[in-house]
């Protein structure tokens, strides 16, 4: 034991240098507009601004996250600057004053671009927001809290059928063309991932009974209709949550094993223990699910696999290779097994290896099965959402390979204390 104990201290300094040295550096230097009070939108693989990449919700409500989260983690003053400046963006940029909620995406010139109200996004506000309170402490904070979570359920909540609903106009009326799901179905599992993360978040903070009842009603929204028997995730359902048939021949091993460890910790800020029980043996059977078939031999993580698990997409993206750390970390923290420790291990190799851009800072995008990077866009296998040739865009973003280190940073401390 102690000779694992003496293990983790040295790793969480190589987490922390990772985290201090290079994502937050990466982002301090790069991100900021040097004349302007934002964010820029996207900036190519060296790190010079795109300078007319539109500037996406969910990116600026990450970075409010991932820097609020470290500043009350380590007191430092400069991340808190970006705390400050990254809340001050959403409140002035993105903020609908009128409907309430906040738009998708604004242009360079900050003016609205896409004022299509996503739950996804909305969703992704009142995480960030439920940190930066936690890090702040502000009571008139967490008095817009609660009037924006009440918004969301007057708003996104559907009356009739369980879940919530997808995208909605800019004065809420629901929208059903633009969807966050491949085939515009009306649920999509990634939508309510997200909403359970940043009620548990909310729920943390507050602890108000109507919270606490719609964050149950998630956690067991995902216990009976969402986790596969197989303990992977449905993806896109019908309104009465029943997964669509396209959808059950895919396994999304990225959502797969962040989900693993996110339920673990709504169902632990809940506290209901009927939760708990049923949750713990779940999470393990779905991280158990994902190393059978997603972790390759090298540790890094396949993206999916298609055609009922006979397709696999080799490529390995580099938010999933994030929560795969923090998902085996938890492993070793719900079983006290040593295997999840030396899988974990071995996928840090991977990420170091070969995610990690050690000449110009942060991590890659994309990389092959051999872990070679993309460093162009290809055309014939071009990534969802983000692409290869930008360091940071609308979706790439400090959130999870920042979050991930300091995750692994507080269960080392945990675990070693």
């Amino acid at each position: 034991m102690e000779s694992l104990r003496t293990e983790l201290l040295a790793y969480s300094r190589i987490f922390e240098t990772e985290l201090h040295d290079d994502i937050l550096a990466f982002w301090i230097k790069y991100a900021v507009e040097k004349n302007g009070d934002g964010f820029y939108g996207a900036v190519d693989m060296t790190g010079n601004p795109i300078p007319d990449a539109p500037r996406s919700c969910v990116l600026n409500a990450r970075i409010l996250w991932t820097f609020a989260e470290a500043a009350k983690n380590f007191g430092n003053r400069q991340y808190a600057e970006i705390a400050d400046r990254a809340y001050q963006v959403l409140a002035k940029y993105f903020a609908d004053p009128v409907n309430g909620g906040y738009l998708m995406s604004i242009n360079s010139e900050n003016r609205p671009l896409d004022d299509i109200k996503h739950t996804y996004a909305q969703a992704f506000v009142l995480y960030a927001l439920s940190k930066y309170y936690e890090f702040k402490g502000d009571p008139e904070l967490l008095s817009q809290l609660r009037d924006y979570f009440l918004l969301l359920e007057e708003k996104t909540k559907d009356p009739q059928n369980p879940g919530y609903l997808e995208a909605f106009t800019r004065d809420w009326q629901v929208y059903s063309e633009n969807r966050m799901a491949d085939n515009n179905e009306p649920r999509s599992m990634n939508t309510h991932l997200h909403i359970m993360e940043a009620y548990a978040a909310f729920y943390k903070v507050c602890k108000d009974d109507l919270v606490g009842k719609r964050l149950k009603e998630l956690l067991e929204l995902f216990l009976d209709k969402i986790i596969r028997e197989t303990g992977h995730l449905g993806i896109f359902f019908d309104e009465q949550f029943i997964e669509t048939e396209e959808s059950k021949g895919t396994c999304s091993f990225g959502h797969d094993i962040e989900a693993s460890w996110l339920l673990w910790e709504a169902a632990e800020i809940l506290g209901n223990q009927e939760i708990i029980q049923k949750m713990r043996p779940l999470c393990i059977k779905m991280l158990e699910a994902v190393d059978r078939v997603g972790i390759d031999k090298d540790g890094g993580l396949f993206l999916e696999s298609t055609r009922f698990g006979s397709h696999l997409r080799t490529n390995k993206h580099w938010w999933p290779q994030a929560e795969t750390l923090v998902a085996l970390m938890n492993g070793l923290q719900l079983t006290s097994d040593n295997h999840y420790w030396e899988k974990l291990k071995l996928s840090w190799d991977f990420v170091n290896n070969c995610m990690i851009d050690h000449r110009n800072g942060e991590w890659f995008t994309k990389v092959n099965r051999l872990g070679i990077p993309y460093l162009i866009e290809p055309e014939n296998d071009p990534s969802p959402f983000y692409r290869n040739d930008w360091k940071i865009d609308p979706w790439k973003c400090p959130y999870h390979n920042g979050r991930a280190m300091m995750e692994l940073i507080g269960r080392i401390k945990s675990l070693t204390a």
